[in-house]
């Protein structure tokens, strides 16, 4: 390895760790409670090391934001080719359910949430990039689904806020909203029924 080489991954490695310690203390303490020499204590890196980085605090949770929302695009990423409907959306609400309770998915819209008061642009770049993100990329399985024609012609876009809308409301909101942020007992049973109700509005 070149001396660029190797200055570049020892970069590569300590972004790496700040954006880690970074989510760790956002996500305990909120985002206006954070500091940044806190973060760099916990990354190993000095102070200095950070603003190299991140020249502020909200530039530095735009990134832990991106990061978050670069992960949310990968629970999209699944062939259709081979599988029906049914297991394709049941592939997609595990993954999804997978990211908000094993990821701290949960936890991170939790904290989001309550800085909108003091970061509201940094709160729109959650809602824009990560949910809206999200339903843009579920809606492109949607259409290939339309277009195979396991589904009739609809609006996905609606539909896909139908769906996400059902599994919200039966295994998220029930999480965020309470102490204890576990998956319920029956999760499959739930998303199957979720799943079902889809599929008898808009299965050919």
């Amino acid at each position: 390895m070149g001396l660029a080489s190797y200055r570049r991954s020892v970069s590569e490695t300590k972004r790496a760790s700040i954006l880690k310690a970074a989510r760790k203390n956002f996500l305990s303490g909120g985002y206006s409670r954070a500091a940044m020499a806190e973060i760099a204590k916990d990354a190993d890196v000095s102070t200095a090391t950070l603003y190299k980085h991140f020249t502020s605090k909200d530039e530095l949770f735009a990134a832990v934001v991106h990061e978050a929302c670069t992960r949310t695009e990968t629970v999209l990423q699944t062939d259709i080719s081979g599988k029906s409907a049914s297991a394709v959306l049941r592939h997609i609400c595990n993954a999804y359910v997978r990211q908000q309770f094993d990821e701290e998915m949960n936890e991170f819209l939790r904290m989001v949430i309550a800085e909108v008061p003091s970061v509201p642009h940094l709160a729109l770049e959650v809602y824009n990039k990560g949910i809206l993100g999200y339903y843009n990329d579920f809606r492109k399985v949607m259409d290939g689904l339309v277009a195979r024609g396991d589904l009739k012609p609809h609006d996905t876009e609606a539909g896909v806020r139908y769906l996400g809308g059902m599994v919200k409301e039966f295994v998220v909101w029930p999480a965020l909203f309470t102490q204890n942020l576990g998956k319920p007992e029956d999760l499959e049973a739930k998303l199957g029924a979720c799943i079902d109700a889809y599929l008898q509005m808009y299965r050919s």
